[in-house]
């Protein structure tokens, strides 16, 4: 008899983005929700497959976070914020990887030689 713990699977919803309620009836086979909430966070922090993009706002108590299956798109951005989400700081520059251009980016990359110990190729 093996002491191995069998590795239980997370359903994740189809919606845009969801809430730790939503993620409890998809899941009943993860029978704590410390359990729920720890899968949860390895999503996010090791597994790079969930984003927090915001929070609810309103009511007693800490406001339940919103999040969103990885890449967030600037769609799910706004259908949240239509629904009266708070985003996370910065939510679209952080989600969204904005490139600009400078001239500095234009010329070619020179690179540094040390001309007193020259070295041979």
């Amino acid at each position: 008899m093996s002491n191995k713990k069998e590795k239980i699977g997370m359903v994740w919803p189809k919606t845009s983005y969801f809430t730790i309620k939503e993620l409890i009836p998809l899941n009943p086979q993860i029978p704590v929700e410390i359990t729920l909430r720890s899968k949860l966070a390895n999503a996010i922090n090791l597994d790079k497959v969930v984003a927090e993009i915001g929070f609810i706002p309103g009511g007693k108590g800490r406001p339940p976070k919103v999040y969103a299956m990885t890449p967030v798109t600037k769609l799910t951005l706004d259908k949240a914020e239509a629904s009266n989400i708070q985003l996370v700081d910065k939510a679209r520059e952080k989600f969204f990887n904005v490139v600009s251009i400078s001239k500095s980016s234009i010329l070619p990359s020179v690179t540094p030689m040390n001309i007193l110990n020259p070295v041979r190729v």
